[in-house]
């Protein structure tokens, strides 16, 4: 892909009209350029003085969908969404200092779940930074905020130099692209409009050991032959890296069975009949911790391991049986295989021949929902977290194709016995108020209605933003768990007492917000709501009130095994 604009004109006058278009392409115009080539569509923001003149020139532009949002971090969770559900670019477009600042927590989560954003920032321009006087928004430095966003994204640049402009942005997106983690750029005022030299180099090269790759490849498929009872774990990078379709073939060319990790929820088909749920070490049902736990060779593709990537007990999966691949490394027990890249380990496995295995038994299916409460359950019966997640799993079931977007906190442990095909979740960095504004971006850019899930506390820090839906033709179906305080939190310690939410009166605000509000007391009417708020073509939300206490047996596991742990360590 040519970061330069080349044409082959029919005449003279063509070419030299060509070259003067390159000789003027301002720093904006090439940028834009970029991104469109790059397959950016829409672009998150939220106005402010030092990025006005990149609002005008995007405006001018006029390819771009800019969506408008109320409150910076809601602008990176978006971009967020839209990155992960169309696998491509998520860009946002903020002011300087106190807009870039305040959306550093969104783009650190996109960072440590590896989520392609573009963070445009705008800047002082190079005239104030000469005349040495402080600026509005600055903090210790004008170079602050580009410090900030070194820890939080693999690129960053001040486009503030007519000569370089152009290689940063080049190598910015290339970077985003590859390495699948959040870029920073920021932009001058005074640099919008002005014209930029070409650049001088269009792409990064990430070194690649071929020996590594065939190294890894041959350890891996001997220990797989070798096993009696092996097992692959997919983990999101599988997703990042768009590998999806090839790691559905190696592992049915294997068939053995196939668990996600928390974060890898929905990378593999659910309702693939290989797949035999979501592991979480000790939390997982028992037929599932025998899968994984009694097999000899587990490989895990696609992430690293984390205090949630396994659940609070990836100890159980030792060096003696765990094979790693994640994004470009190999790890089987003291071997390291570096500059292996994921998508060539798996392209070598499926082409590898002397990795077809002996015919397996049916793989042991463990027990991906629980069993259907809601027939032996009054109608008038109190809802409870079991009825929500029974009733979920219905509608995904007839609904399959919907995504499901997943905020942190019981919502998300609840998750891993809903049996969707794609969720989009802040598993591992755990952030909350995701869900709301990436189920935004998911649905403006990826053209599907999401149904989320989430509680009232993280929807008090950014559920306000469904009032922009009406605007963008989003209409997603919330359903919100209401028990007026931080349940997963207050499960660690059942006696706080700082765990208090303010109530909001959620489905008036969901009604005086351009959509419709429903109010679940009982498991019939959640199961009601659900789906009269499908066929309703506003915005959605079910309040769904839950007695405090009532928590998924998942989160219950989680933070018996999490004590356990901790008051190990500390001993």
């Amino acid at each position: 892909m040519p970061c330069w604009p080349t044409t082959v004109a029919s005449s003279a006058g063509g070419a030299q009209r060509d070259a003067a278009i390159i000789d003027h392409m301002t720093l904006g115009t090439f940028l834009f350029d970029q991104l469109w080539k790059h397959g950016v569509r829409d672009i998150f923001g939220l106005p402010g003085d030092f990025a006005l003149n990149l609002f005008e020139a995007l405006e001018r532009d006029g390819r771009f969908r800019v969506v408008r949002l109320s409150h910076e971090p809601a602008v990176g969770f978006a971009a967020d969404g839209s990155a992960r559900i169309t696998n491509g670019l998520g860009v946002c477009l903020v002011t300087y200092g106190a807009g870039g600042l305040n959306m550093v927590n969104s783009v650190a989560c996109a960072y440590a779940e590896e989520s392609p954003l573009v963070v445009l920032s705008g800047g002082p321009g190079r005239a104030e930074k000469r005349a040495g006087i402080h600026v509005h928004h600055e903090v210790k430095s004008f170079e602050s905020q580009f410090k900030v966003y070194q820890e939080v994204t693999e690129y960053c640049a001040i486009l503030d130099d007519p000569k370089t402009a152009a290689s940063h942005v080049c190598r910015a997106l290339d970077t985003a692209r590859k390495l699948s983690r959040p870029v920073y750029l920021e932009v001058p005022r005074d640099m919008v409009s002005t014209e930029v030299a070409p650049p001088d180099d269009e792409r990064i090269e990430l070194a690649t050991d071929a020996g590594a790759v065939d190294e890894a490849v041959a350890e891996i498929a001997a220990r797989l032959r070798a096993a009696a009872r092996p097992a692959l774990i997919v983990g999101v990078e599988v997703h990042r890296f768009r590998l999806r379709e090839s790691v559905v073939r190696l592992a049915e060319l294997l068939g053995v069975p196939v668990a996600s990790s928390f974060l890898g929820r929905g990378v593999f088909p659910t309702r693939h009949p290989q797949f035999v749920g979501t592991y979480l070490g000790v939390v997982s049902p028992p037929t599932l911790r025998d899968v994984i736990e009694g097999s000899d060779c587990v490989l895990l593709v696609g992430e690293l391991i984390s205090d949630t990537s396994l659940g609070v007990s990836a100890h159980r999966l030792s060096e003696s049986n765990l094979l790693i691949c994640a994004a470009r490394d190999v790890f089987i027990g003291h071997h390291r295989y570096q500059n292996a890249p994921l998508d060539q380990v798996v392209h070598n496995l499926l082409n590898a021949p002397a990795l077809t295995v002996a015919a397996r038994t049916a793989p042991v299916r463990a027990v991906l929902a629980p069993p259907a409460r809601l027939a032996s359950t009054p109608d008038d019966a109190p809802v409870t977290i079991a009825h929500v997640i029974d009733v979920i799993n219905e509608f995904v079931e007839q609904h399959p194709d919907v995504p499901l977007v997943c905020d942190t906190g019981d919502c998300l442990f609840a998750a891993v016995e809903i049996r969707a095909n794609e969720c989009v979740a802040p598993a591992y960095y755990a952030t909350m108020g995701f869900a709301v504004p990436a189920a935004l971006g998911v649905q403006i850019s990826g053209g599907r209605r999401p149904l989320v899930l989430m509680g009232d506390g993280a929807f008090q820090m950014t559920g306000p933003e469904i009032a922009h839906a009406p605007a963008y033709g989003c209409n997603p179906v919330i359903v919100l768990l209401n028990n007026q305080r931080w349940e997963m939190l207050q499960a660690f310690f059942p006696h706080a007492t700082y765990n208090e939410v303010t109530p909001w009166p959620y489905a008036a605000l969901a009604d005086l917000w351009g959509g419709r509000g429903f109010e679940a007391r009982t498991a019939n009417e959640l199961r009601t709501a659900v789906a009269a708020a499908w066929l309703d073509e506003r915005t959605t939300l079910i309040q769904v009130e839950l007695a405090r206490g009532d928590i998924s047996p998942v989160l219950r596991g989680f933070v018996a095994a999490f004590k356990r742990q901790a008051l190990d360590s500390r001993s």
